[in-house]
């Protein structure tokens, strides 16, 4: 048997191999063999983190922007539980969360003993399978080839005792092996037949794109430049700031659908997140056409929707280069501006001047609930070079502030648009600002006293008021004490119309809505549509 030190060495090295050269570690005891050798290689990055929930998501954020596999090291027991959110996410946005988690001997499975839970199988169909190694069986380990394009779960049983002082390595001695696609069928034959059928008449057709990392993004953008039809895209699909297609994108977000006569959907990226999307569930007779990387329709109805990997857009459909589509363009409604003037401490008033205010460059991370919602209702055009990330796999909003701090590692201004409740989730994510390079991040917290996407839900409006206040958990928090904690500079903006310069650094920016005057815009809104 070989030594835990050997057994932390061959794990590392099997990673490495894998092209995992990122680390976030949430230590303990169990896990303190990976320690030394990690901690004395180069060619690799090493995060900490005291809260593993905190570290998955941060991994995740690091996920997003360079797509290279990172590994969360945990030490055993629930806090490999921890874990579980990140992967989920992870596993429905199609990334390679490597899950390196340390484990007591296998003789302590089903004792009660202290750390002693199935960590084999937590995180059940999350993660393609487990590699469950000890010092016995690591020499046999049947390791992928490449990683495959969701969570890999690698864990590792350690013996006492657990001093292992070990030499590293370099991890740039291993290149980095292509990733394993998902969802890219060897024949899009099928696929390719349907679209090439919809471009024949192009009345009807409409493209709802949602997340998409920058560099996929470029490829989408010509293609549907050459397609020539309507495009509603969110933020995060990253198409705004392309010049081709000026002319094809919608303004409004899916409040404009109804007005267009869809009658077909190429849905191309992550799932939307406007309420027309989940809408299509009762509507049948509109034919959904998928074009996604992760193999998930979006929609539990099986009639007249078929999904497919990106390989389809390369395909040379003899249409796709046909006359533009005549069409008129629906507007939000004629008065968008005007409800702003009129209504300027309302929530979507201070959207619009966010969006106004963040400069070209920026990466921009949009929490989820009224956040993202809003953001592709209410923004102006994106600054050229902006790009936008969201954690829209389970559309969950913990972990968002991590995320984001993993988003923003590496780049010179970053802000993130999240609201109250998603805030009050994360607020142990600063803890890694320390190690961070030194930027400009601005974390807006959008302060309406609660989760008031609620009051946004027609079937929810009914509510006694008792049961609103304890669905929207409403409150009368203020997120100072938050950046202090964190030695973060702070500012509560008073009104969209504020314009003073922003402080450098770290920066916690608390925008407090007027609720009255928020729900006034609404209402005028939805008796003008």
């Amino acid at each position: 048997m070989i030594s835990n030190a050997d057994l932390a060495t061959s794990i590392l090295r099997a990673l490495a191999g894998l092209g995992v050269h990122e680390f976030v570690v949430a230590a303990g005891a169990r896990n303190a063999p990976l320690l030394p050798p990690l901690l004395d290689s180069s060619g690799v990055k090493v995060w900490n983190f005291f809260d593993e929930g905190s570290a998955a998501f941060f991994a995740l954020g690091r996920l997003m922007v360079d797509r290279a596999p990172v590994a969360v090291l945990t030490t055993s027991g629930t806090a490999v539980a921890e874990l579980l959110p990140a992967v989920i996410e992870a596993f429905y946005q199609g990334l390679p969360l490597v899950l390196v988690t340390a484990d007591r001997p296998r003789r302590f499975r089903g004792s009660g003993a202290p750390q002693a839970v199935d960590q084999v199988r937590i995180f059940g169909g999350y993660a393609e399978g487990t590699l469950d190694i000890d010092a016995d069986t690591v020499t046999a380990t049947a390791w992928p080839r490449q990683l495959p394009a969701r969570p890999l779960h690698v864990n590792v049983c350690f013996e006492e005792a657990l001093e292992t002082p070990a030499a590293g390595f370099d991890f740039a001695q291993f290149p980095a092996p292509q990733q394993q696609p998902i969802n890219e069928p060897a024949d899009n034959a099928a696929a390719s037949a349907v679209l090439d059928s919809w471009l024949e008449d192009r009345s009807g057709l409409v493209v709802l794109a949602g997340g998409m990392s920058p560099a996929r993004a470029e490829s989408v953008a010509r293609f549907l430049a050459a397609v020539n039809a309507p495009v509603i895209a969110d933020a995060t699909s990253n198409l705004h700031g392309h010049a081709e297609l000026n002319a094809l994108l919608v303004p409004g977000g899916d409040a404009v659908l109804p007005a267009m006569g869809v009658r077909r959907v190429l849905r191309i990226g992550a799932v939307p997140a406007g309420r027309w999307w989940r809408d299509l569930e009762n509507h049948p007779a509109i034919a959904v056409l998928n074009v996604c990387a992760p193999p998930f329709p979006g929609l539990a109805r099986k009639e007249n929707v078929e999904t497919t990997g990106f390989s389809l857009l390369d395909y040379n459909c003899k249409h796709c280069l046909g006359a533009r589509l005549a069409r008129a363009t629906p507007q939000l409604q004629p008065d968008l501006d005007d409800l702003m003037a009129l209504f300027p401490e309302s929530e979507p008033a201070w959207i619009r001047r966010l969006s106004g205010i963040i400069p070209a460059g920026a990466r921009v991370f949009l929490g989820n609930s009224l956040p993202i919602r809003e953001w592709n209702l209410f923004a102006s055009r994106a600054n050229p070079g902006t790009t936008f990330y969201a954690n829209r796999g389970a559309n969950g909003i913990d972990g968002i502030v991590s995320t984001f701090l993993g988003v923003s590692a590496g780049c010179e201004e970053s802000w993130l648009v999240v609201g109250d409740l998603s805030a009050l989730y994360d607020l142990g994510a600063p803890w890694v600002i320390r190690q961070l390079p030194k930027g400009r991040r601005r974390i807006v917290v959008i302060n309406n006293g609660g989760g008031k996407i609620f009051a946004r839900v027609d079937s929810l409006r009914a509510l006694p008021h008792a049961a609103r206040e304890v669905l929207e958990n409403r409150h009368a928090v203020s997120f100072e004490p938050w950046a202090r904690l964190w030695s973060m500079n702070y500012i509560r903006l008073q009104s969209p119309a504020t314009s003073a310069p922003l402080p450098d650094g770290d920066l916690v920016i608390e925008i407090v809505p007027d609720e009255a005057t928020t729900e006034s815009f609404w209402q005028r809104r939805q008796s003008t549509r």
